[in-house]
Formats: C-alpha cells, structure tokens, sequence
C-alpha cells in the first residue's frame, strides 16, 4: 500500500477483495485538510491508485471556517460511509482503527522526549481519571487524543456548532495537543487533559515484549 497520493499524506487505507475484483478506500491529510475516497477497483492489492496517484472518487474536507479536528472528523465519518459500498472493507473494528488512525498520525508531527497522559473527568462521587505512564512523547501524545476522543464530553461539543469553528474551546484544546512542543494542560467543557515529563516508567513493557528507548526530560520528577 502506498504512503501518499496526489500529494496527500495517507493516514489509513484498506483493500480487499471481493468475488475476483479488489475494490478500496483510503483517508488523508495534507496541511491540516482531510480527504476520504474510493480507490480504483482492480485486479490486485496494488492497482487501487493510478500511476499519478489518482483515485476514482473523494470528498475534500478544506473549509475555513471550521478547525482541523472537525474536519478530520467529517472526513472519518465519510470514510466509514464508503467503506460500507467498496467490497468487503468494513468490518466491526474499522471505525476504531480509523479513528486510532488520525490520533497517531497527529501524534507524529511534532518529535519530543519521553512524557505521560492524563485526563480527568470531575463526577459526583469523586474525581473520574485516566492515566498512562512514560512513553515517547509520540505515544503519549497519542494516548492524550485517545482520551480526548473517548470523552463523552468532548464528543458532544462536537455536536455544538460554535465549537467547531477555529478559535473556539474545542479549536484550541485540539490545536494545544496536536502541537504541543512540551508539557501541556487543557481543557474541554470541564473535562482535563494534560501532557506532562512528570510520571513513572512502566519495566512490565520488556515483559510484554516492547521495551522503549527511554528519553527523560531534565525537568522529569518521578520514581522509576
């Protein structure tokens, strides 16, 4: 599968095939606009775009006057939309993979040492937290969109008009993660997120077979 097309960065892509004929669809970015398309139908895994990277059908998410996230937002839900039509490309799992997608694609953008994710949720009963440890700052910047995408709260501010203009609470809280060039706190509707160099590693990784590089930050304070 390719990385780009037509210039445009792929952040997610499936094929498959279907009764002798492979059919496609892709999702991608280019300078903060979103893409989700039909791959041309084939004969193989390979033959989804042209020799010029063109594809057979897209919708372009460019517009101004709302922020990347809802962009990217409108372009996942395209994208699931179409997988359902192209050949055996949806399944149970796909709208997660997606959206797990764009998180480590945003992660990736901005290069940082070693930091942890949080959120915070204030309930009734006391104080709703999620927590990672240390990782690469990639990873835990993509922890941080998960948790951002995970919350009931940020999801409805989705669905607040306003909110999806640039400049907005929303525009900000996902501009701050997205790139973020150190330790970060913000805020979406009263729920808390953060970037932080504070924070324990975690040696059960090497356990698990993934052992990290580790990277910490001068400022980090923390156990182990």
């Amino acid at each position: 599968m390719r990385p780009t097309a037509q210039g445009w960065t792929l952040v997610h892509q499936k094929r498959a095939e279907w009764r002798g004929t492979y059919d496609g669809v892709f999702l991608g970015e280019h300078d903060g606009e979103w893409i989700a398309g039909l791959m041309h139908q084939g004969k193989s895994m390979h033959d989804g775009f042209g020799e010029d990277g063109e594809w057979r059908y897209a919708n372009c998410y460019d517009s101004p006057s709302e922020h990347e996230a809802n962009r990217a937002l409108r372009a996942v839900r395209e994208y699931i939309r179409l997988s359902k039509l192209a050949a055996d490309c949806w399944n149970g799992i796909f709208d997660q993979r997606a959206g797990e997608a764009v998180d480590r694609h945003w992660a990736n953008r901005v290069p940082l040492g070693d930091m942890s994710a949080s959120w915070v949720h204030p309930g009734q009963t006391g104080d709703v937290r999620g927590s990672h440890y240390m990782l690469p700052a990639a990873e835990s910047k993509y922890e941080l969109l998960q948790y951002m995408r995970h919350s009931h709260t940020v999801s409805e501010a989705f669905r607040d008009v306003p909110q999806i203009r640039p400049g907005s609470e929303l525009a900000k809280a996902y501009d701050a993660a997205i790139g973020a060039v150190g330790p970060v706190r913000l805020s979406v509707a009263g729920d808390h997120f953060s970037l932080s160099y504070s924070g324990n590693y975690n040696d059960a990784d090497e356990h698990w077979g993934r052992s990290w590089h580790r990277k910490p930050h001068p400022d980090r304070n923390a156990g182990n």
